[in-house]
C-alpha cells in the first residue's frame, strides 16, 4: 500500500528544551530529534484501519518504521536547485534542443530556505550517453568541449539568499546527451543530508545547425 503525502518542514518544529532533557551524547538527542519528527508526521497521516469481520477498528501507527534515511526523503529540503539551460528553465521532464558546435550555456542557482549559510560548494558537470541497454558511456572527450571548467563553485549562502554559477560547453555531434551534475563537498558538511544536494538529470538534444536560405 502506498500513500502520497506533501513534503515535511521541520524546521517549524518546535526545539527540543536541553535544559528539560538531559542528553549525554550527539547520538541521543539525534534519537530525540528524530522521535519529535516521526510524531509530527505520524499525527498528520492519521491512518485508520477496520476489519469488518471481526468488528474491530483502530488507528495505525508509522512511528516505528521512520529511519533518519526515510526521514531525509519525506523532509522539505530548504535548498532550492534551479537549472537553466540557453537561459531556460530546465528539469528532468524537459528536454533542451541546441545546434552542434554552439555553445550550451548551463545556469546553476541555489536559493538557501533554510536557517543556517550552506556553502562553499562544488558542482563537477559529467556528459555522458544512455544506450537504453542499461549501458552508460562517460568516454565523451571528442564528443562534448567545456568551455572552461566543467566544475562550478558556489560560495557560501546565507539564509535567505541566492548564488548563481555559470559555464557553457560544445556539442560537436548530433544525439542525446545528458548531464549528471555532482555535488563535492568542500567542507565535510554532514549535518546536511545528502539527498538536499541531487540536481536532476539535464537533457540536452544536439540537432544539426540550419542550412541558411539561398546558401
Amino acid at each position: 500500500m502506498a500513500i502520497q503525502v506533501d513534503k515535511f518542514d521541520f524546521e517549524n518544529v518546535p526545539p527540543l528544551d536541553l535544559e528539560t532533557f538531559c542528553f549525554n551524547n550527539p547520538k541521543q538527542l539525534d534519537e530525540e530529534r528524530q522521535q519529535a519528527q516521526g510524531y509530527q508526521i505520524n499525527s498528520k497521516l492519521e491512518i485508520c484501519w477496520r476489519i469488518p469481520s471481526l468488528q474491530r477498528c483502530g488507528e495505525a501507527s508509522v512511528e516505528g518504521a521512520l529511519n533518519q534515511l526515510v526521514l531525509e526523503h519525506l523532509q522539505l529540503a530548504p535548498l532550492q536547485w534551479d537549472l537553466l539551460v540557453n537561459e531556460k528553465p530546465c528539469d528532468c521532464d524537459v528536454i533542451a534542443d541546441c545546434e552542434v558546435g554552439k555553445a550550451v550555456t548551463l545556469e546553476v542557482k541555489l536559493t538557501n530556505l533554510s536557517k543556517k549559510s550552506v556553502g562553499p560548494l562544488a558542482l563537477t558537470v559529467m556528459p555522458y550517453q544512455d544506450y537504453q541497454n542499461g549501458v552508460q558511456n562517460y568516454d565523451l572527450d571528442e564528443e562534448v568541449t567545456f568551455i572552461g571548467s566543467n566544475t562550478f563553485y558556489i560560495e557560501k549562502v546565507q539564509p535567505k539568499e541566492s548564488s548563481v554559477c555559470k559555464g557553457a560547453l560544445l556539442l560537436l555531434y548530433t544525439g542525446d546527451y545528458f548531464l549528471n551534475i555532482k555535488f563535492q563537498d568542500d567542507r565535510g558538511q554532514r549535518e546536511l543530508p545528502l539527498s538536499w544536494f541531487t540536481l536532476p538529470t539535464v537533457h540536452i538534444k544536439a540537432l544539426e545547425t540550419p542550412q541558411q536560405s539561398g546558401a
